[in-house]
């Protein structure tokens, strides 16, 4: 029997109540339960060091067990994380975005943690409910949030006090967001977007941050396709829905904004220049309580406030995102991988990562660490109180579907030359295209 199906089988018997008083998958405590390999992306310094802690704490808490962790940089997680389920070096727990987790899920590489929530009475209630929607497939749980963001707009209050501009209401519209982006862009002459002789080769200052507007690399757009009354995919996953008068719409926004306005950078112009909105290149940038932290750590030279994503004729929402935490399907160690990812989400742990103000916490009592001694107006109204249920907007997330790269690539290949580099306005043509083909891989299951 593999180690697949033995953890299968283990998860059904916790399911059904068998071997409550043993081992949280079902099977006989071992007394020396061994090592628990762990691996995370991670950054140098804080974040390190943060979880270098809570694993000293939980070690010392379960002497039976010890753990092994791997940080490593972002990027080089996500290339290294396929290989190692390939080749069969396959960690206890792992980190998994979002983005991801459908992927491994659907692949049957990640143990479904529904059984084990119910029998030790871990309630998603407790957590930020939303957050789970992208880990789930169904009744299935692939894994369970271990951080928080709930996006908004950032703009800085200095820019809209130069051009004369009132600062955004929190119930703009897309239409306001267009005409605020376009007049807070101007060329190295003073210039506007709507000006004779505006060059948009030279533009001093972008309205906006670039966003790409399409279900490729975050949940934050969904909020503008739902309020335009549309959505990214049917309720089934089956069908994507981006030849819709939505999603067009949406795309021609973007489209004029970024090669007719020229009120957004494309990536090549902010390279190497660092963040865009920090560095002062834009007026306003989509971001989460990140942007706030970075904000304050560099010290910025201007003042600042968030809003919420403007709303339109479907209503106005907040995108809510997240990683969170899997356990192998072929663990060696399923029962102290277990054991571990219900310590780092116990709300003892979100609460002293929360006091960071760097990471939300998944856990809705540790909401209240996260705000800053002196928030600016709209950091908990935007990125607090929509993650602990108090919120008058409607909160969001999205399901990535499996096979999400290939997806992402398909996105590229047909809308890059639309906003990349503006060599065609044919969005619907390269609609029909894409629907076609991430039809396709949507069948692939």
């Amino acid at each position: 029997m593999s180690r697949h199906e033995l953890s299968r089988r283990t998860l059904l018997a916790a399911a059904a109540g068998t071997a409550a008083a043993c081992s949280p998958l079902g099977g006989t405590v071992d007394s020396g339960r061994g090592t628990i390999r762990f691996i995370t992306p991670a950054d140098l310094g804080l974040e390190r060091k943060l979880y270098t802690k809570f694993i000293r704490d939980f070690e010392k808490s379960h002497p039976d067990l010890k753990v092994s962790i791997t940080f490593e940089a972002w990027d080089d997680y996500m290339t290294k994380l396929p290989t190692l389920f390939a080749g069969g070096a396959v960690p206890d727990l792992v980190h998994q975005h979002m983005s991801i987790v459908q992927d491994y899920g659907r692949r049957g590489a990640l143990l479904d943690l529904a059984p084990l929530m119910k029998r030790d009475g871990i309630d998603r209630e407790s957590f930020v409910p939303s957050l789970f929607d992208a880990f789930t497939d169904g009744d299935k749980v692939y894994g369970i949030p271990k951080d928080s963001a709930a996006w908004g707009v950032y703009y800085n209050k200095n820019k809209f006090d130069k051009a004369g501009l009132d600062y955004p209401r929190d119930d703009w519209t897309l239409d306001d967001f267009h005409e605020t982006v376009r007049a807070l862009t101007y060329d190295a002459a003073g210039r506007r977007p709507d000006s004779p002789g505006f060059d948009r080769k030279n533009v001093k200052q972008w309205g906006l941050a670039w966003l790409p507007p399409t279900p490729t690399d975050s949940e934050n757009t969904r909020a503008l396709i739902r309020a335009l009354g549309g959505d990214w995919y049917d309720d089934a996953y089956k069908s994507t829905l981006i030849d819709q008068a939505p999603a067009i719409r949406l795309f021609e926004l973007f489209r004029e904004m970024r090669c007719t306005d020229a009120s957004m950078p494309s990536p090549a112009l902010d390279l190497g220049q660092g963040d865009p909105f920090r560095s002062g290149l834009t007026a306003m940038t989509v971001g989460f309580h990140s942007t706030d932290f970075f904000l304050r750590e560099e010290n910025a030279d201007f003042e600042w406030d968030v809003t919420f994503l403007p709303g339109g004729p479907g209503g106005q929402f907040v995108p809510v995102g997240c990683s969170g935490w899997a356990i192998a399907a072929d663990a060696k160690n399923p029962d102290g991988a277990w054991e571990l990812l219900k310590h780092l989400v116990s709300e003892d742990v979100q609460r002293k990562i929360a006091r960071q103000k760097r990471w939300g916490p998944s856990v809705r009592g540790a909401m209240g660490e996260l705000v800053p001694k002196d928030p600016v107006s709209g950091f908990v109204k935007v990125h607090v109180d929509p993650l602990r249920d108090r919120s008058d907007r409607e909160v969001i997330t999205f399901r990535f579907p499996a096979n999400q790269s290939k997806i992402k690539q398909v996105y590229a290949q047909n809308f890059d030359p639309i906003w990349t580099t503006c060599s065609t306005d044919d969005i619907r043509g390269a609609a029909r295209k894409t629907k076609r083909q991430v039809d396709a891989i949507l069948a692939e299951g």
